[in-house]
């Protein structure tokens, strides 16, 4: 397949960096970085160099934070509250975190995790049903409901009060005459909300809490710390280190920004789980047997290394799984490493479902230069709980938004995952006649369809797309041009305050043109290159470059010294027996 050429696009400020070094007492690199990512007063950079949990708002600034915290707390400890959840990461994480707060308080409480095969996302009216026929006076949705409008009316008729927590968009009202006229995300929407008892969720339009981006498992995050407040019965500081631990890790599994609130959050449970990994024991079997307990965990090892353990569970077998798992006690290690491992497995048993869909889906994808602005691929014999990790893959790998659709249940059933620029919540939600089912975000969405509607959809949606070519070349964005010189151990623990990374807070990347490499290690086996830099000074300067070796042999026919390039990468700290030295991560490089 041709991958289209990398842009090479240079961040622009306007920020007064002398001003930001002196003031802050960094480097005006580091503060170069900061002000490109927005961070342009005092007070700001503060709260960036120090996101303590202390500057989380007060979470009953929340739309429907009050009314549920006090439904919640009426509701015990006689009703029956019954916590719904969904299969992936932070499903799981949001129904763990808040079953572990209800016991805590005394509740009589349940979780209930619907089957990804037999029952699909969120609500469905025959668990609603099943659930009322067992007593449930309370049902809490974590992660979902916010588009289940049948599902909770049924419920209601049952006589079962129901409590969203959901970080999706909900569904909205808006005529065909503003859909022509106005563009979508101008439009003055009002929501479509189910009849709920009380609704947490962000992306509400009359939610004027300003952060929007959270995770289902930060929001229930903060409702048990504020309703445990609220009954007089706050969490031990282990209890609310535990909690911030399973938040953190949805938050960087569900691959929301790292900005504001999420950075607080996923900087504090790093932190906690690096001083233990063993605060929640079944975390710490997972962490144990994927060889982590005595290596530190950062963002990297928990969103592809422990994290896709507990998806593979709702994607292969059921996610009760890992809820068991980080509901284990301390005493039962056995049984908590057998579930561990049994997660592990299934991980590898869908790394190989994966490799085989994504393989299929490429060879539908061979010239890019012919592909249409929007994806949408259909592969039956794909196992359907794969279908968006393959979507991601192929939207990287052609830099379009992919729809992958797959045979499930009597169904075709789908996900998609988007590119920056391109709403594919907004973009379904237009076309919502083609679906039985669909909800999600900008990002990332999941859906059901009649077959015969698969053409209607794909066309539907590219007549609309308005991205030009341009937006599907990969971009990197440069912070600033450096000289090698200026490169050093000292600039590299300054940007990894900048941590952690990922959406919405990309790892700073730098710019050198004309760099001399006075020799170049080539490892095949593991697509790696090794490069020995000579600054001006003299002094020597590693760098290192994974997956990039066709290039190279591509650029250079295999020379291996004295050559010259212009690079783009990233600075880190390589330790290696307790030596310390910085390097560069070359991203890409040209002639």
């Amino acid at each position: 397949m041709k991958i289209n050429e990398t842009r090479w696009v240079m961040r622009e400020t306007d920020a007064d960096l002398p001003l930001m070094s002196r003031v802050l007492r960094i480097n005006e690199i580091t503060a170069n970085a900061m002000a490109n990512r927005g961070i342009r007063s005092k007070n700001a950079a503060i709260s960036f160099l120090a996101p303590t949990v202390e500057r989380l708002r007060p979470a009953f600034q929340m739309k429907g934070m009050e009314e549920a915290i006090k439904k919640i707390a009426a509701a015990l400890p006689e009703k029956k509250i019954i916590i719904y959840g969904d299969y992936d990461a932070d499903g799981i994480m949001s129904t763990v975190i808040l079953y572990k707060t209800l016991k805590k308080l005394g509740a009589n409480c349940e979780y209930y995790i619907p089957h990804r095969i037999e029952e699909g996302y969120g609500l469905n009216i025959a668990a609603v049903e099943k659930l009322a026929s067992g007593g449930g006076d309370l049902l809490i949705t974590v992660d979902n409901g916010i588009s289940a409008i049948e599902e909770i009316k049924t419920a209601a008729e049952l006589g079962v009060q129901t409590i969203i927590i959901d970080h999706h968009e909900p569904g909205f009202e808006d005529s065909e005459e503003d859909r022509r006229t106005v563009p979508t995300a101008l439009l003055k929407r009002t929501d479509i909300l189910p009849s709920a008892v009380a609704i947490v969720d962000p992306k509400q339009s009359e939610c004027e809490y300003p952060f929007k981006e959270m995770c289902a498992a930060g929001l229930v995050f903060r409702l048990a710390v504020s309703l445990c407040e609220f009954l007089q019965n706050p969490l031990t500081q282990t209890e609310h280190d535990e909690l911030l631990v399973l938040a953190a890790v949805a938050t960087l599994c569900d691959i929301v920004n790292l900005t504001d609130e999420n950075r607080v959050i996923v900087t504090g449970g790093l932190a906690v789980l690096n001083a233990n990994k063993l605060i929640n024991p079944g975390l710490g079997s997972l962490i144990t047997l994927r060889g982590y307990l005595e290596k530190p965990i950062d963002t990297f090892t928990v969103g592809f290394v422990i994290g896709p353990c507990l998806n593979a569970t709702g994607r292969l077998e059921s996610a009760a799984l890992a809820v068991e798992l980080l509901l284990a006690p301390t005493d039962e290690t056995p049984a908590r490493l057998k579930l561990a491992q049994e997660l592990i497995e299934l991980n590898e048993a869908r790394k190989n479902l994966t490799l085989q869909c994504v393989e299929r889906a490429l060879s539908e994808t061979v010239d890019s230069e012919k592909l249409p602005k929007v994806l949408v691929l259909t592969d039956f014999e794909a196992h359907e709980s794969v279908a968006g990790i393959v979507a991601g893959r192929i939207r990287d790998a052609t830099c379009r938004p992919t729809i992958l659709l797959t045979q499930g249940n009597g169904a075709v059933k789908g996900s998609g995952r988007s590119v920056e620029g391109y709403n594919l919540f907004e973009a379904l939600y237009r076309h919502r006649h083609l679906f039985n089912r669909f909800g999600g975000h900008k990002m990332a969405a999941g859906l059901t369809l009649p077959e015969e509607n698969i053409g209607a959809l794909r066309t539907a949606l590219n007549n609309d797309c308005t991205l030009t070519d341009e937006d599907f070349h990969p971009i990197l964005q440069i912070d600033r041009v450096l000289s090698p010189d200026e490169i050093s151990l000292a600039l590299s623990d300054e940007l990894a305050r900048l941590a952690p990374f990922g959406k919405g807070n990309a790892e700073p990347l730098f710019a050198s043109y004309g760099l001399h490499a006075e020799k170049v290690r080539i490892i095949n086996e593991k697509n790696t290159l090794i490069f020995t830099f000579v600054c001006k000074t003299g002094r020597r300067l590693k760098g290192i470059a994974f997956g990039l070796n066709e290039n190279y042999a591509a650029i250079f026919a295999d020379k291996n010294e004295n050559i010259c390039f212009d690079a783009v990468y990233c600075i880190e700290t390589n330790v290696w027996n307790n030596n310390a030295e910085v390097q560069i991560r070359i991203k890409d490089f040209r002639c």
